[in-house]
């Protein structure tokens, strides 16, 4: 079996919410958060269209506290309220529709020991307000528009550790890893896959899903550039602060249609008979709130027919300065890619590094200092690198504060000015 993932882009919810009033929580919640960034004090009629939505599954007190904490008013909150009543009796979404770190609750209070303590956790740091919200998006577009125009002519090394658990669970076993050199010359990017479980090979990368698996494309620019991209038709909305490799990061939610969606899955056993599809899509972006620099982006497949053999796709890529020819760039790190098809579930770790400048007829020089051979792919990056933490008022960040705007343009996007 081969899964191949091909990806990218997405579009504006407004015109769907508006014509349809049966929803999931998934549903108003995106609703909400939307109008709540585009166009602030429309409480009143904001309630009005919550008080006409059939709900098909249970609102709790969590997500109305959430969207309250983000900015809903007290007209919305009410009808949350009484929507919440009317769905008492029905299930549960499968997924916490407000979740992000400063949402989690806390759970420090033991209730066995007569000593219990409870832990003080920092109080979250409030949303900005709306016209600072669309200050930072503005930016944050300007950076996307602009991200694959500032990248110089380099190569780099892409190392892909591919699981699979065909229970569908997560007991995922190895199906071995994939080495490949990745050029990118004139804003034209090639992958060259050169080993294969540590055996010389020289294949395209929509060639790797051997013996099952996944793959993916579009790291290297193409992925921002399509949510940001005026007919995808994005719509934005406030998600939450983080921390992210130690640096404080405004996050937005985004929500792309199909009609307007770049973003395709494609699936089959052989060549003959890939089965491909473009499917809405949603997820976050974070982003440096003074100068716009994006640092993560998550991708997640949504509406997908349940004719198609793939019924969940996941991917999440994040960036980090790297050094090309002694200058600093903003360039691909990390991604974590997951699909589902049937019972079976497969996981991708990709790394990207060894960045340096490209030349004609550039190669990769197996086994050379500071290169990952064809053995074995370079070693895991530690959870720091990785890893999302909480942005609290009580410890707040020397790198970037997330209310000040710059008073001057920020650099040019891709590259990190001198410290």
């Amino acid at each position: 079996m081969r899964l191949l993932f091909a990806g990218l882009a997405l579009l504006a919810a407004a015109p769907f919410l508006h014509a349809q009033q049966e929803m999931n929580v998934q549903q108003v919640v995106d609703f909400i958060r939307s109008e709540l960034a585009l166009h602030p004090g429309n409480d009143k009629q904001v309630a009005n269209y919550v008080k006409k939505i059939h709900l098909t599954e249970r609102l709790t007190d969590k997500t109305i506290l959430d969207l309250q904490a983000q900015g809903a008013g007290p007209k919305t909150v009410q009808a949350l309220q009484e929507l919440r009543d009317e769905t008492a009796n029905l299930k549960p979404p499968l997924k916490d529709s407000t979740y992000s770190p400063a949402t989690v609750p806390d759970n420090t209070l033991s209730a066995a020991p007569p000593t219990a303590s409870l832990g003080a956790k920092a109080p979250p740091i409030p949303p900005p307000d709306s016209v600072t919200q669309q200050k930072i998006l503005g930016m944050m577009k300007e950076y996307a528009m602009q991200y694959t125009q500032n990248l110089p002519n380099f190569i780099c090394t892409e190392a892909t550790r591919r699981y699979i658990d065909p229970s569908g669970g997560d007991a995922y076993r190895s199906l071995g890893f994939l080495l490949s050199k990745v050029s990118y010359h004139d804003g034209q990017e090639d992958n060259r896959i050169y080993s294969v479980n540590g055996k010389l090979q020289d294949m395209d990368m929509s060639r790797a899903v051997v013996g099952g698996g996944s793959v993916s494309s579009g790291e290297f620019g193409s992925m921002m550039r399509a949510i940001f991209e005026p007919s995808s038709e994005a719509e934005f909305g406030w998600d939450h602060w983080a921390t992210l490799r130690g640096r404080r990061m405004a996050v937005f939610n985004y929500f792309i249609d199909s009609g307007h969606s770049q973003y395709s899955i494609s699936y089959g056993s052989s060549e003959g008979d890939m089965q491909r599809i473009i499917t809405a899509y949603s997820g976050l972006v974070y982003a440096d709130p003074n100068t716009g620099e994006i640092d993560r982006i998550t991708f997640t497949a949504r509406d997908i027919p349940k004719t198609f053999p793939v019924t969940s796709a996941e991917e999440t890529l994040d960036y980090d300065e790297q050094e090309i020819s002694g200058h600093p760039y903003i360039v691909p790190l990390y991604a974590k890619l997951y699909m589902t098809a049937g019972r079976e579930k497969t996981k991708n770790e990709i790394q990207f590094g060894n960045y340096r400048k490209f030349e004609t007829g550039s190669t990769i020089i197996y086994g050379a200092a500071g290169q990952p051979g064809p053995e074995a792919p370079p070693p895991p990056l530690p959870p720091g690198k990785t890893e999302e933490q909480p942005a609290s008022a009580s410890k707040p960040s020397t790198a970037s504060n997330p209310f000040a705007l710059p008073p001057v343009p920020p650099p040019p996007p891709g590259v990190k000015p001198p410290q």
